[in-house]
């Protein structure tokens, strides 16, 4: 009779056991991260009457178990806020005690030290990067303490451009006095005439070849006024004739050993000798020159491009391109840095690298000269390093076992540069962080530069429902959850990290409800069977009446 009692006392403890985990489930609805529970009952040890007669003692809540099934996601406007979209659990440490808690909650702020913690000041870990952006394999508490990035100075640019083929060769500059002069010979007299004075050219002026070829004929006939002589250019050669007068019987011959022009024109020979009437002579090499004073009208194309200093200062430094000759290859450019008085420690307006590049007959880039730099290296103002050494590059050229096509090329189209890449940057400030769905934490910089600050890692237990509840949204490892297992993101079947979300409370109101129906039906009943048996005891005592 005292059974029944006993009975139903433990189908009341069950069922306000069951009220007490529903209780709890539907208390933390709100709760960001929350994993609900649920009760498991088992039944008491029978007592046996006889044979396989059992009568059962009872109930007992056998275990509350946790149910990590996924919560739905809310978007928030803090990208430090983290949802774990599958398995794992953050992983924090308490410093003060040095305890290890593992959560689901993501809500994550930075404290007065730049350490990433939660509303309790338990640190978030995972790797750190160090100054050039590598993680590192330590497991460590991340600390966003990186607000500047120091400047890196140009050591490379690399120029994507296409330069006109049908560009004219050019560059003729000539100063009175300097580089101005043709001596030569008509019949038996000797003259010296000025391409100035006597071709009609102006002092320190650029002219393209076909007004100096004239300029040339105006000379000559300026001193030979019986004959006609004929002067061209070839434009794509780089080259001058010279024609002497068929109609007259005289030779003409040009003096090259004592013309101060024959270098800029293109005459190696000492003398043409004798260049009798109605033939010609044609200079040597490919003429003109570039000159730094007329940097824009003895080039083909230019372009600027913004470069950094070792103290993150940013210079300009313009990049000029002058086709110079048709080699037994194609054609040959030269290309010139010209820096600014303004930005050159000399407070001249320098050249501090140059080179040469040749294309193939197809327009490929087919090799690179080595570079050259006649001030011994860049030299900016502002106490900067000097001599900074800055590599040009224009593509993989065919000597370099390339296909001179992935970079700079020369077709027969408008010169346009179409990718300018350098390697500098300037000193910069951190403007705002991202999260990928790695974990990877990137600090975008005033400077326009980013870099890769941190990874959020994920802990793992080969049983989650064996953590101990520690309170606060956290859990602890135990005997029955057995170790962690630490991976990134993404990694060995881990979920994936969504920044500026949090993961919400994964409680099923309707399903709290009908729990919370079924344990009030189930303590009811129970109370039944000790009022009853509680009734027949009573009958029990009248009998003796």
């Amino acid at each position: 009779m005292q059974t029944s009692l006993f009975t139903g006392i433990s189908g009341l403890n069950a069922n306000l056991s069951s009220m007490s985990v529903v209780g709890n489930n539907i208390a933390n609805v709100n709760t960001i991260g929350f994993k609900s529970s649920r009760v498991t009952f088992s039944e008491v040890l029978s007592q046996t009457l006889s044979g396989t007669n059992q009568i059962g003692l009872g109930v007992n809540m056998s275990s509350i178990q946790k149910i990590f099934s996924q919560g739905a996601f809310k978007t928030t406007g803090n990208i430090l806020d983290m949802a774990i979209s599958g398995d794992g659990f953050f992983i924090l440490r308490d410093p003060t005690i040095n305890a290890t808690y593992y959560s689901r909650a993501g809500q994550f702020q930075t404290d007065k030290d730049g350490y990433i913690v939660n509303p309790e000041g338990l640190r978030l870990q995972g790797y750190m990067a160090n100054a050039s952006g590598v993680l590192g394999n330590d497991l460590e508490d991340i600390r966003l303490s990186t607000n500047t990035v120091a400047p890196n100075p140009t050591s490379e640019v690399k120029i994507t451009a296409n330069l006109d083929s049908n560009s004219s060769i050019t560059g003729y500059v000539f100063t009175s006095g300097s580089n101005d002069e043709i001596a030569f010979t008509y019949g038996t007299n000797n003259y010296t005439v000025s391409l100035i004075t006597d071709g009609g050219l102006t002092s320190g002026s650029a002219y393209d070849g076909g007004s100096v070829a004239a300029a040339i004929k105006a000379a000559l006939e300026s001193q030979v006024s019986s004959a006609t002589f004929t002067v061209t250019y070839d434009d794509q050669t780089g080259k001058f004739t010279v024609t002497n007068d068929s109609s007259n019987s005289s030779n003409l011959t040009l003096d090259w050993s004592s013309s101060s022009s024959a270098s800029i024109l293109g005459f190696n020979s000492a003398s043409s000798g004798a260049i009798t009437p109605g033939n010609s002579d044609t200079s040597d090499n490919a003429g003109g020159a570039f000159f730094l004073a007329k940097a824009g009208e003895t080039s083909n194309f230019s372009t600027p491009i913004t470069v950094y200093d070792s103290l993150g200062n940013a210079h300009v430094v313009t990049i000029y391109f002058r086709k110079d000759e048709l080699s037994s290859v194609g054609n040959v450019w030269e290309w010139y840095a010209v820096v600014d008085s303004t930005d050159t420690t000399s407070g001249s307006t320098e050249i501090q690298a140059r080179g040469t590049i040749t294309f193939n007959t197809s327009g490929a880039l087919y090799s690179e000269s080595a570079i050259t730099y006649p001030t011994g290296g860049f030299d900016f103002t502002g106490g900067a390093d000097q001599d900074q050494q800055i590599n040009f590059e224009f593509g993989t050229s065919i000597a370099q076992g390339g296909t001179g096509t992935d970079g700079t090329t020369q077709y027969g189209s408008n010169s346009a540069v179409s990718s300018l890449e350098q390697d500098g940057y300037a000193a910069g400030t951190l403007q705002r962080l991202t999260i990928d769905l790695d974990g990877i934490l990137t600090g975008i910089f005033s400077n326009g530069r980013d870099r890769v600050l941190a990874q959020v890692l994920l802990a793992d237990f080969p049983s989650p429902v064996g953590l101990s509840n520690a309170g606060r949204n956290l859990f602890v490892e135990t005997y029955d959850s057995g170790q962690r297992l630490i991976n990134a993101p993404g990694s060995a079947g881990l979920g994936l990290i969504h920044a500026s979300t949090l993961e919400l409370s994964n409680v099923d109101i309707a399903q709290e409800f009908v729990n919370m129906i079924t344990a009030q039906r189930g303590f009811q009943a129970n109370s039944r069977i000790i009022t009853t048996t509680d009734d027949i005891l009573a009958e029990m005592v009248n009998l003796k009446r």
